[in-house]
């Protein structure tokens, strides 16, 4: 059986190693990355043993592979992730984050965990902390107001309860902070009730 590692949103630095699977001291069969590779130009790669990957002739001729602005950009985003440090950087950084979020989670109920790796981070959402009840609204409603007020997060999950942090490996200790001011001021509004069900009437079924 074939291991497959998806890294397309976790790889390249982000977890605080080069890849991922680094965490669990394994190494896949094959490795998908893409997103941050191309540096905003649409790149991805699959990657693996020529006896896995060499299965036919021409396999990989189609029309959009092999573009060589894309590959240039892929080329230079591995060496500014070399040069810059960024997988060492996303782990210090991400450290920050989750502090910073731990110490939210003391000051608002809703925030049931806090987990993640580098710079990738949820926050999870829930209006009972003993049964861990999903706060399905009262994320949408978070979202909503941190966006407002100037911070776009995500939420994702079965339940679409967990916030998802994703910043770019090159953000700011300043902006980390600035980011949590505003989840906290969030926090507040939405927990004290000042954010209407209205807001969401627009997004009813995402």
């Amino acid at each position: 059986m074939l291991v497959v590692c998806d890294e397309v949103k976790v790889g390249l630095g982000r977890s605080g190693r080069l890849h991922c699977f680094e965490h669990e001291d394994f190494v896949p069969d094959i490795l998908t990355i893409g997103k941050g590779l191309g540096g905003g130009l649409p790149l991805s790669a699959a990657i693996g043993p020529a006896k896995v990957l060499d299965c036919a002739n021409a396999f990989a001729m189609q029309t959009l592979h092999g573009n060589p602005i894309s590959a240039a950009a892929g080329l230079a985003v591995l060496e500014t992730i070399e040069r810059e440090e960024l997988a060492r950087e996303a782990e210090r950084k991400g450290e920050r984050l989750r502090q910073g979020l731990q110490r939210l989670a003391e000051r608002h109920r809703l925030i049931g965990d806090v987990r993640g790796r580098g710079l990738a981070c949820g926050v999870e959402l829930v209006t009972n902390s003993q049964n861990r009840t999903p706060a399905s609204r009262e994320t949408a409603k978070l979202v909503y107001r941190a966006y407002e007020l100037g911070l776009v997060v995500y939420y994702v999950g079965m339940n679409s309860n967990v916030l998802e942090m994703t910043p770019p490996l090159t953000i700011t200790v300043q902006d980390i902070d600035a980011a949590l001011d505003i989840l906290d001021q969030a926090f507040d509004d939405v927990g004290a009730g000042r954010v209407s069900d209205t807001v969401l009437a627009d997004f009813a079924g995402w």
